[in-house]
Formats: structure tokens, C-alpha cells, sequence
């Protein structure tokens, strides 16, 4: 008797909270936003597009310094996709369908900092991307046909995007593509992929580089041909990571035979550092002039202000005496005269 009248009420409220999570689901999904919304992050106006499925990118306001349209269904970017954002420094791409960047896509986003293409499928990647004269840090990853293009693709060298970060982890890729002297890298991310070679000289033109992440990438290369990079990381003090170090421990790579050093990895590495040596060289005359200019600017806007205080004050004066003279009553000599002129005229 007693199990037959509980039933019914536990029936009741495993029915009333599956009811009330389903709503809170609905009411959750109803409570998303269905178009691009604005907002101030770090100081910068910013779009965030992100999540709404979104097959092209809408007209946005203009003067956003970040747009934030991952996770959507964009596959093309255009010439003019991005045209009209020209003040973009943040741009997120992540998690579409991208498979074609016409050349000129980014052309006119010379502030661009960062670039994030992750999670993409990638066909044909512009060489036009490594000239951005900003793109400090560029996100590749997780797009497994990426390495058919980079096989092919010819970089014009040296690249002018200051790059310091270069993710390319999960591509798919190879081997490494060549970029040149990349004076600025400081992070390289090849983890995930099936190297067949790590050519230490991919590396000596990155002479300010401090750590490759080789996660899962090294398997397919024999111990000893790893030798030269791993002592050249070791020389350069790069920290570099992975999956497991206890190959590098081993006997095996120890009584693997010393391979001489090429030649041109010293000869890369010391012109990357003239490169860099010049380009901290021009950033602070740069900012040498910079100073000098903001300083003159600021010399000559106080001289004018100065200038401007001591007219107003002259002008002040000037009304004040002129005033004083109108209303101050006539002297004895003054009336003398007037009386004077009075009876001679008389």
C-alpha cells in the first residue's frame, strides 16, 4: 500500500524537473544572440560574431579593432570581405569552413596583429599574409590539408610581418615549409604532425626563438638524424617540448655519431641577428624622433597658450585704462581750459 501511493508522487517530481531542465535549456537557447553584438574589450570597440552559424560576415559598424567571427560557416574570403574594416587589429576566423583566401583578402588590414585561421580546410594559403606589416601573431592549426598548399607555395622572402608567433600544429604537414630570416619568432608550434625531418636550419634563421612545441611530430624520424637540431636547441638555449624525452636519454642517442654542424646554420642565424639589431635600431629612432616631435609639439602649443594668456591680458588692461579715462570726472585744469574756450568763443 505504502510503495503503490509513494510512486505516483515520485513519478510527479522526476516529471517536474525534467520538465523545468528542459525548459531552462530553451529558455537558455532563446537567451543567445542572433546577430553580431558590440562591446569595449581592452580598450578596443570590438565585434563578436561568434556562434551564430553565419554563412558571410554581415555589415558591421566601422572603426571595430576586433572582430571575433569564429565558429560560423563563412568558406570564402574575398577581395572586399573584410575591405571596409580596415582598423581590424583582431581578427578570429577559427572554426568556419574556410578553404579560399583570395590574395588580396587582407590587403587592406595593415593594423592586423592577430590572425586566427585554426580549424579551418584550408585549400590555398596567400603568400600575401606573411607581407602584413603588423601580423605579429598567426594561428594555422587544425587545418589537415594546409600542408598541399605549403608544399607549393612559394614565400617571398624576407617576410615583412614581424611575426613572434606561428602556430601549425595538426596540418598535416611534412615537412616545414621555408620562411626565411624571421628576426622576431619567439614561439613555434609544429606539434601534431608527421615530420619526416627537422632540418636544424628551419630553425638557426629564428635567432630570438625560445621555444618549439614538437609534440607527437618526431616519431617518424630516425633517433640519430634528430642529433644536430637537439644539440642546436640545446647551444641556442631553446626549450623545446615533447610527447616523450627518453629517446634523447638513451644510449642510442648518445652513441649516435657526431655529425658536423652545416655551415650556413651559423651564417642564418648571425644575419637574423644584424636583421634585428636594425630593426630595434629604427623602432628606436623611431621612437627617438617620436619623442623629440611630442616634445616640440608640446613646447609650441604652451608657447602659443602663453602667447594667447598675454594678449587677453593686454587686452584686459587696455579696457581696464581706457574705461578708467572715460569715467573719471574732468580735473581743475581740465575745467580751467573748457572755461577758457567757453569765453573766447563767446
Amino acid at each position: 500500500m505504502f510503495r503503490s501511493a509513494i510512486n505516483p508522487l515520485l513519478l510527479l517530481v522526476l516529471t517536474t524537473h525534467t520538465y523545468a531542465k528542459e525548459m531552462t535549456e530553451i529558455e537558455m537557447l532563446a537567451s543567445r544572440p542572433t546577430r553580431c553584438t558590440y562591446e569595449y574589450a581592452f580598450e578596443m570597440y570590438g565585434a563578436h560574431c561568434g556562434g551564430l552559424r553565419l554563412s558571410k560576415i554581415p555589415s558591421l559598424k566601422g572603426g571595430i579593432e576586433i572582430l571575433d567571427f569564429s565558429d560560423n560557416k563563412l568558406q570564402e574570403i574575398h577581395a572586399d570581405t573584410l575591405s571596409s574594416y580596415s582598423s581590424i587589429k583582431f581578427l578570429y576566423l577559427s572554426e568556419n569552413t574556410i578553404y579560399s583566401i583570395h590574395k588580396d583578402a587582407f590587403a587592406y588590414l595593415t593594423n592586423l596583429q592577430t590572425l586566427d585561421l585554426s580549424k579551418n580546410v584550408i585549400l590555398q594559403l596567400t603568400d600575401s599574409i606573411f607581407q602584413l606589416p603588423s601580423l605579429r601573431k598567426l594561428y594555422l592549426n587544425g587545418n589537415p590539408l594546409l600542408h598541399l598548399s605549403l608544399g607549393g607555395m612559394e614565400i617571398n622572402k624576407p617576410i615583412k610581418a614581424p611575426l613572434e608567433l606561428l602556430d601549425l600544429s595538426d596540418c598535416k604537414i611534412k615537412i616545414l615549409p621555408d620562411f626565411g630570416i624571421l628576426p622576431q619568432m619567439v614561439l613555434y608550434n609544429i606539434s601534431h604532425n608527421p615530420l619526416v625531418k627537422l632540418d636544424a636550419t628551419s630553425f638557426s634563421s629564428m635567432c630570438k626563438l625560445t621555444k618549439v612545441d614538437l609534440t607527437e611530430s618526431i616519431e617518424h624520424i630516425k633517433l640519430c638524424d634528430l642529433k644536430v637540431s637537439i644539440m642546436w636547441f640545446q647551444e641556442r638555449k631553446v626549450s623545446f617540448q615533447l610527447a616523450d624525452y627518453t629517446q634523447l636519454n638513451s644510449k642510442e642517442f648518445q652513441n649516435c655519431p657526431e655529425s658536423n654542424k652545416p655551415d650556413n646554420l651559423n651564417a642564418s642565424y648571425h644575419i637574423c641577428q644584424n636583421a634585428y639589431t636594425e630593426i630595434q635600431s629604427v623602432t628606436s629612432y623611431r621612437r627617438t624622433w617620436l619623442t623629440i616631435a611630442g616634445g616640440l609639439f608640446g613646447f609650441l602649443v604652451g608657447f602659443v597658450l602663453l602667447l594667447y594668456i598675454m594678449h587677453r591680458h593686454n587686452v584686459a588692461q587696455t579696457k581696464k585704462t581706457t574705461k578708467a579715462i572715460n569715467t573719471a570726472p574732468p580735473s581743475v585744469e581740465d575745467r580751467n581750459a573748457t572755461a577758457i574756450l567757453l569765453n573766447n568763443a563767446a
